[in-house]
């Protein structure tokens, strides 16, 4: 178990510092686009690559978290409270940076739709400028060229769409364990109070027996005294 923990640590920071990374490197891919339209193919292979290695380490992290939960499920004795703590932080630290990477993401694609949008204006200008000397194959061209374009945003808006969505189901997936272990705890009460109940009433019938014990035999002292 402490060889899980060693290692949930060390992929902690390992995440950790691929996001710092993807960052900077999403602000870079940002400014190529903005300047150019494009993205050089350096930082291209760096993205894929980047993306790629996020992708492992964030299911590497998912697992880990997974197999200290079952530790603790068949721990004897259990174990403590600070370490059942940790554990759900970890848990979160796990959303956090799959939120943190899904934003990023979306910044990116963001940056690249702006980039189309920008070059299907300047085509749209250089084709308008020079509309006078193009022939009706040219003029199709240009129009299946800005159909393309508008795929590629409508392609790059649902891949949005779909990770939100995603995330939305994450979110809910966590407030439904919350409820599920406040509704245990709810049902336990009750339980809870039926048993103090219980001891009180079996306190006070042993009050009256004791009572009457010493009763009769305060009777039977006089008795014998004065009989």
């Amino acid at each position: 178990m402490e060889t899980v923990r060693r290692d949930l640590h060390q992929t902690t920071a390992a995440v950790s510092g691929l996001l710092t990374k993807y960052s900077k490197l999403a602000a870079s891919a940002s400014t190529s686009y903005s300047s150019s339209g494009l993205l050089k193919d350096d930082l291209t292979r760096r993205k894929e690559e980047l993306e790629t290695e996020i992708d492992g380490t964030i299911d590497t992290f998912a697992a880990q978290i997974e197999r200290l939960y079952s530790f603790h499920a068949t721990a004897q004795p259990p174990p403590s409270a600070s370490a059942t703590h940790a554990l759900e932080r970890h848990r979160e630290v796990l959303s956090e940076y799959k939120r943190d990477y899904a934003r990023t993401k979306a910044s990116l694609r963001d940056a690249e739709q702006r980039a189309n949008l920008l070059g299907s204006v300047r085509e749209e200008i250089s084709a308008f400028k020079s509309s006078s000397n193009s022939s009706a194959t040219d003029a199709l061209l240009s129009e299946r060229n800005h159909i393309d374009n508008s795929h590629r945003m409508a392609d790059a808006t649902l891949d949005q769409a779909y990770a939100t969505r995603a995330e939305f189901a994450a979110q809910r997936a966590g407030l439904t364990g919350i409820q599920a272990r406040m509704s245990g705890v709810v049902a336990q009460v009750p339980a809870l109070n039926s048993i103090v109940g219980m001891i009180n009433s079996r306190r006070r019938r042993d009050s009256v027996i004791m009572g009457s014990v010493m009763a009769g035999c305060v009777l039977l002292i006089l008795w014998y005294l004065f009989g």
